[in-house]
């Protein structure tokens, strides 16, 4: 049982370790350095009598009948305050002849597991933040001994549960008809896709697209104006897929049944069209790709810019094409060719040029693939394995919808029905106290001993050691 004598101890610890550190005193940033350790090294030693307390409370709630004590095993785990070395016992159940630990049972320990689940998901944060060697690093100042590998196991894992979280949506909705229940009713939904090229390895192709789909009910008022209800799918997958994965996370959130107008925005590419036709909406060309592709094309012809411009807020389609067809006869080499591509990109986007009022006005998805999708992908050297890539997409928009740790969900079985997870009593103290007055003197000599009249041990150890006081 934890008693007087544990917590007497730590505190020594840390009384005699902080006294350590002032007398070698260098600087402050030292000082703290040394403090955080033994802080952390105090929190190891009470976390550890406390899960061995838990063993031995486990021990005498077991099924006496079918459960024998095989030995004593060690584990370590890493968690926030150090490593942990836990000495449990190995059960044998007579009924299936299987080994077991309890103690792991009772906690949830996954047996293929070093990193506790509060560290997994700050290695999760952070790995969906930096390259896993700089959340490795930016960790080891919290936990040393955490790798990049340890890192990008935690990603991986939690990256797999979103790809299958994502196949078997699919799988309910588009292949056994299940409607998904989403409880928001809104009439107008904005919903604008676009496409991430990030560079690959060990793949087909140098460079691959991913997919991102953003769907929102419309721009909060004010100077920073944000998306309302924003609710974000992306993954390294065809048209359909990424539709299929909207269409999933969409009906989760919103009934879509009385949905009564849908816009869908995007830069033209077939595979967002196909987003148009599966929600049924109007669809509309993206204006950020519009002024992009304007300014490429007539950079250099400041009157045909101004032209079309006003032509295309006209939905003059005529007057458009004449004034390209005008440059163009002026145009020579690659400015000629960028003219005609401009035409022929009008052309087949023409439908989508349709003017909205100023609150449904899209143009919102630019911003979002550099916020979710970019910042973290397209990073100088980065390059991406398809699964690595499809993986770390899903991540980035769980984290946008600010479901991240979702995917980081235990596996382990809970403990059988019969048992209850034991509390740890830290015991009466007072009534320990000849016990611990002969435990003291054993242990802090220096207590009675030839130094005893020193200010540190007058003032502080007999304080802190004194039964009268902690009882």
């Amino acid at each position: 049982m934890m008693d007087i004598r544990h917590v007497v101890a730590v505190v020594l610890f840390l009384v005699k370790g902080i006294c350590g550190l002032l007398k070698e005193f260098r600087d402050f940033g030292s000082l703290e350095e040394g403090v955080r350790g033994l802080v952390q090294e105090a929190g190891q030693k009470v976390f550890v009598w406390a899960l061995e307390e838990l063993d031995e409370k486990l021990l005498k709630q077991r099924d006496k009948a079918n459960l024998d004590v095989v030995r004593f095993c060690e584990r370590t785990w890493v968690s926030t305050f150090g490593s942990l070395t836990v000495r449990r016992r190995l059960y044998r159940d007579r009924r299936t002849e299987e080994y077991r630990f309890l103690l792991d049972e009772a906690l949830g320990w996954e047996p293929d597991k070093r990193l506790t689940e509060r560290m997994e998901a700050m290695a999760l944060e952070l790995g969906t933040e930096t390259p896993f060697r700089r959340a490795a690093r930016i960790l080891g100042y919290l936990v040393p001994g955490v790798s990049p590998m340890a890192v990008w196991g935690v990603v991986t894992d939690a990256g797999e549960k979103a790809v299958i979280e994502a196949e078997q949506g699919r799988e309910r909705v588009f292949e056994r008809g299940e409607v998904p229940q989403g409880s928001r009713q809104v009439e107008k939904l904005r919903i604008e896709g676009d496409g991430v090229v990030v560079a690959m390895q060990r793949a087909d192709k140098r460079h691959d697209e991913i997919k991102l789909v953003v769907g929102y009910e419309g721009k909060t008022e004010g100077a920073r104006r944000s998306l309302r209800n924003r609710r974000t799918v992306a993954g390294l997958v065809g048209g359909q897929e990424i539709w299929e994965d909207a269409g999933v996370e969409f009906g989760r959130t919103w009934d879509l049944g009385r949905v009564k107008e849908v816009h869908v925005g995007g830069d033209g590419a077939p595979w967002i069209r196909e987003g148009a036709e599966l929600f049924k909406g109007e669809y509309h060309l993206d204006p950020f790709h519009l002024r992009k592709r304007l300014t490429e094309a007539l950079s250099f012809d400041s009157v045909t810019y101004e032209a079309v411009s006003s032509a295309i807020g006209a939905l003059d389609q005529t007057a458009a094409m004449e004034s390209l067809n005008l440059a163009a006869k002026r145009a020579r080499g690659t400015a000629r060719r960028r003219v005609l591509a401009l035409g022929d990109y009008l052309l087949a986007n023409w439908d989508g040029l349709k003017a909205l009022p100023e609150e449904d006005r899209l143009g919102a998805i630019e911003g979002q693939v550099r916020h979710t999708i970019a910042r973290r992908m397209k990073r100088i050297g980065a390059r991406w394995t398809p699964e690595g890539a499809d993986r770390m997409a899903r991540l980035l928009a769980a984290k946008s919808n600010d479901e991240l740790l979702r995917h980081l969900g235990r596996k382990a079985s809970p403990a059988p029905e019969s048992m209850t997870l034991p509390t740890v009593d830290i015991g009466r103290m007072s009534a320990q106290a000849e016990d611990v007055e002969a435990w003291l003197r054993a242990k802090v000599p220096a207590l009675t001993g030839p130094f005893a009249s020193r200010e540190w041990i007058k003032h502080v150890l007999r304080a802190i050691t004194s039964i009268q006081e902690v009882a």
